[in-house]
């Protein structure tokens, strides 16, 4: 099959193909139809153009192939293109094509790379027939075979194999198969597999020295970023790991997994704005990709009322019509129905940002309401953060504590969830108990009647959840002792719009029994201090 949106390109390149020996030879212009195609018919050899046009180009059309499963494990996929830039290659590269070819090209150069592209599928049948049927054991002896009996082979079934075992969890076997190969001769890819290997058995320090050394070389450069990245992430250390992908991404900029990656690292370090430039690429780079989802605009519109959190009022404003605009193209693009639960979390969000906490409980109450076939670790973190801003505590712990291991997944996206996971659960902790002992404090101050004393607690409580019925409730029962606004180190007119905005939390609150009473109790001391139209 010949893919490409240029019908005299078509034309010429059939027309090599057979002067070659080629018979059934099926045309596509765009990545669409090339799909379409490709959904009935198994193709030996696949020649695409990265440039397609308007809509999917070549390389989502790869990407796309390879995840539906549509290229049998014989197939030869070629990616053709007149672009030699170094990121734009690595990119195509990273993808793993059979071949990449430079434009112009000739007859007999092609002819020559579909004759070692042909030669090393048939040689390799068995094992990237196991390997497409998800049997690596299977794989594994057919790559023993071809070492044994195919000399010429001997080296690719070596380092197929090597990488099979690393999969399998054998570290030692692949570490001892690498030692052997570089004794002989001196491979990027053992090199590679070697640091890899003494990763995976625990030598961090001997790793990272293999690795560091493959960076100088333009071969393993990439992959080299990447398993430090992932090694620093094993040390915990975020920041370094967060430095390393982003060398990978400058490398390679289309990978949407590492971009997702760089993201959690991000929200992990506190940099929120690089997670926000990292989804905003991964929304431009995923448009017309088997990997465009509800769930790239969403965590993009998460990011941003997390960016919303330290920004002033027209900044927040900025970022909610930004927030609002993603969800409309949500709506517009995919079954929206199938978010909804998480679109209503998102507008709760959006509600406390504008200070409408009736609307925001509402909107929470309604996301329970829709089943969704999401349940991934952002919806829940978002989810605890919204209740949370609520101020409803409990709720937000509940949801923190189901929140265990990601998966047993060996790959970088879950390795960066679970770093987040652990980074949110510490600081949710943190902050919870914070909370939890400044009240404690306040309330023991105000037992001792030191009331300007309790209230300085309660005050830094509050700023912390200021949603929170309860901690309000307890601030402005504080001040109606001290009966003025004139507290030390504080501004009378912030203290005062505090104290006006706990009103607004305990009025709009489901309160306890108790708590109503304590309320109603202070009411007219709060309407003297306040004067009576500002909690009418």
């Amino acid at each position: 099959m010949i893919v490409d949106d240029c019908e005299p390109i078509r034309s010429a390149v059939k027309g090599m193909l057979q002067k070659i020996g080629f018979v059934h030879i099926t045309s596509a212009a765009n990545g669409n139809q090339a799909l379409q195609i490709a959904s009935d018919t198994r193709f030996d050899f696949v020649l695409a153009d990265f440039n397609l046009g308007d809509g999917k180009d070549g390389y989502q059309l790869f990407e796309e192939l390879k995840h539906k499963k549509l290229l049998a494990p014989q197939t030869c996929f070629f990616m053709i293109s007149a672009e030699n830039r170094r990121p734009y290659v690595h990119g195509l590269v990273e993808l793993q094509p059979d071949d990449f070819l430079l434009k112009p090209f000739t007859y007999k150069g092609l002819e020559m790379r579909f004759s070692r592209a042909l030669a090393k599928k048939v040689t390799l049948n068995k094992v990237y027939q196991a390997i497409n049927d998800g049997d690596d054991d299977a794989a594994i002896e057919a790559c023993n075979t071809v070492i044994k009996e195919d000399p010429a082979n001997a080296l690719i079934a070596l380092r197929m194999k090597g990488e099979l075992l690393i999969k399998q969890g054998k570290p030692d076997k692949a570490l001892k198969l690498y030692n052997n190969v570089l004794k002989k001769r001196e491979v990027s890819w053992a090199l590679l597999g070697k640091a890899i290997s003494t990763l995976k058995g625990g030598d961090l320090v001997e790793a990272e020295s293999q690795l560091f050394e493959l960076l100088d070389r333009d071969d393993t450069r990439l992959e080299a970023y990447d398993w430090l990245g992932r090694l620093n992430i094993v040390r915990e250390d975020t920041v370094t790991a967060f430095e390393m992908l982003m060398e990978a991404g400058k490398i390679s900029p289309r990978n949407l997994f590492r971009q997702r990656a760089i993201a959690n690292l991000a929200i992990a370090n506190g940099e929120t704005e690089e997670a926000v430039r990292a989804y905003s690429r991964i929304l431009k780079d995923s448009r017309f990709s088997v990997f465009d989802t509800p769930e790239n605009y969403l965590n993009f519109a998460r990011c941003l009322l997390d960016l919303s959190n330290d920004s002033n009022k027209l900044e927040i404003a900025k970022q909610i019509t930004k927030c609002t605009d993603l969800l409309k193209d949500i709506d517009k693009r995919f079954y929206s129905e199938a978010v909804r639960a998480q679109e209503c979390v998102i507008h709760a969000r959006i509600q406390v940002l504008k200070g409408n906490m009736e609307t925001a409980r509402s909107n929470l109450e309604e996301s329970e309401k829709h089943d969704s076939p999401y349940d991934s670790v952002d919806d829940r973190l978002d989810k605890a953060k919204a209740y949370f801003s609520t101020g409803n505590l409990s709720r937000s712990d509940e949801i923190m504590e189901t929140l265990d291991e990601v998966s047993n997944n060996d790959d970088l996206i879950s390795a960066t969830l679970q770093v987040l996971i652990n980074k949110e659960k510490e600081s949710h902790e943190e902050l919870r108990e914070r909370i939890r002992a400044l009240n404690n404090e306040g309330l023991g101050l105000y037992q001792k009647a030191m009331y300007p004393q309790s209230v300085e607690c309660f005050v830094e409580a509050y700023q912390y959840m200021p949603n929170n019925a309860s901690l309000a409730l307890n601030l402005v029962q504080a001040i109606t002792k001290v009966g003025t606004f004139l507290t030390q180190g504080k501004n009378p007119k912030e203290m005062k719009a505090m104290c006006q905005n706990c009103v607004t939390v305990i009025e709009q609150s489901d309160l306890s029994e108790n708590n109503m009473r304590r309320y109603h109790a202070i009411k007219e001391e709060l309407v003297a201090l306040l004067g009576a139209k500002d909690v009418a």
